[in-house]
């Protein structure tokens, strides 16, 4: 018991979505078994409310038409055939009758089960599960918390009906004193009045019972579905992979575009730069404007290190570099790899354009 408390007492952060999708695929919801019960019981008294003198007619039917041939059945032998007929007739009857009070009495099953937990198939909660008959295990269970709650519960419930119905029953004594002396049919229409409000009393308590079950059993569910922070973080590493590998390829992939960046930056036009922490390589071709591009696109950008290598590798492929510093901290800001300049800066880059094309040409000239 101390080594459980200990665990639980471990376990503080609430349950992840799919720790509870692992709870509910195994079977374990949060379902009051005094819910499903006392709606049962409502459902039973409310069917013998409505259909009662119908489930009487046809009880009393049953037994007249077995009194009346009785007499005759007793002198004739008594077949196989004529047997299992006579059995048949009677089973068909009964069934009849009690269809009446068992299919409400399943629907209403069925239905309160589903508003609790909804639709679920779960076969992993009936596999079976070795573990289970653990001698260790199945004492610790009788002795958990929850035993002892349920325990409580039932004698509480019983104590409680007991009580509902004895005081009710005590508030009728006046009522049944008052027509002790009369005929038979008004005593028993005053007894069945009696009966009909102890038995609305009991369920009335029971209700109370239940509903008080039901908020226990969400309670307890969740503190069964509560993790450690162990429990997070091995959750974390099966859904997301460990961190340290997932770091590790994160820095392999900017690697690898870094790479493909700078093989793309002796393809440049121009390059802007901040003297000591910004660089980015625009490309811009005549023959693709208009086509492919509308605007001259950057191919490559940096800080610090990195604008460094972009520089480095433009000068050994004698791609000019031109510094402007405005310029280059808003191409780095607006701009991703592949993205064409914005319009306001068109005029700025076409001013730095104008500038290469220029040197270029007189270069040319020389």
């Amino acid at each position: 018991m101390a080594s459980e408390d200990d665990q639980d007492d471990d376990k503080t952060e609430d349950a992840t979505p799919r720790r509870r999708q692992e709870a509910r695929e195994q079977g374990q919801v949060a379902i009051s078994a005094e819910i499903v019960a006392a709606t049962m019981l409502c459902a039973g008294l409310g069917t013998l409310l409505v259909s009662g003198g119908l489930l009487a007619q046809n009880c009393a039917g049953l037994v007249v038409r077995s009194l009346e041939t009785l007499g005759t059945r007793a002198l004739t032998p008594l077949d196989a055939v004529a047997g299992a007929g006579l059995i048949t007739g009677s089973l068909a009857d009964v069934a009849l009758t009690l269809c009446v009070v068992i299919v409400p009495l399943w629907l209403v099953a069925l239905l309160s089960g589903y508003l609790q937990v909804g639709f679920q198939v779960s076969p992993k909660a009936v596999k079976i599960d070795w573990a289970k008959l653990d001698p260790s295990k199945g004492l610790k269970r009788l002795i958990s918390l929850r035993s002892s709650v349920r325990t409580c519960m039932a004698l509480l419930k019983v104590l409680v009906i007991v009580a509902v119905i004895s005081l009710t029953a005590w508030w009728q004594v006046p009522r049944i004193a008052g027509v002790a002396g009369n005929d038979l049919g008004p005593l028993l229409v005053a007894m069945g009045g009696v009966a009909l409000r102890c038995t609305a009393a009991a369920l009335a308590a029971i209700l109370a019972i239940a509903a008080a079950d039901w908020f226990f059993q969400r309670w307890q569910h969740e503190r069964d579905l509560r993790m450690s922070h162990r429990d997070l973080r091995d959750e974390h590493k099966a859904t997301e992979g460990d961190p340290h590998l997932r770091a590790r390829i994160r820095s392999i992939q900017r690697e690898l575009a870094q790479r493909r960046m700078m093989s793309d930056v002796p393809e440049a036009t121009v390059v802007v730069t901040n003297p000591t922490h910004y660089a980015v390589a625009l490309r811009y071709d005549r023959e693709e404007a208009g086509q492919q591009r509308r605007a001259p696109y950057v191919v490559a950008k940096g800080v610090d290190e990195v604008a460094q290598r972009i520089k480095a590798v433009a000068g050994e492929a004698g791609v000019p570099l031109h510094e402007n510093v405005a310029l280059a901290r808003a191409l780095h800001a607006q701009c991703e790899i592949g993205d064409e300049i914005p319009e306001a800066l068109y005029q700025a880059v076409a001013s730095v354009l104008a500038y290469v094309y220029r040197v270029q040409g007189e270069a040319a000239r020389a």
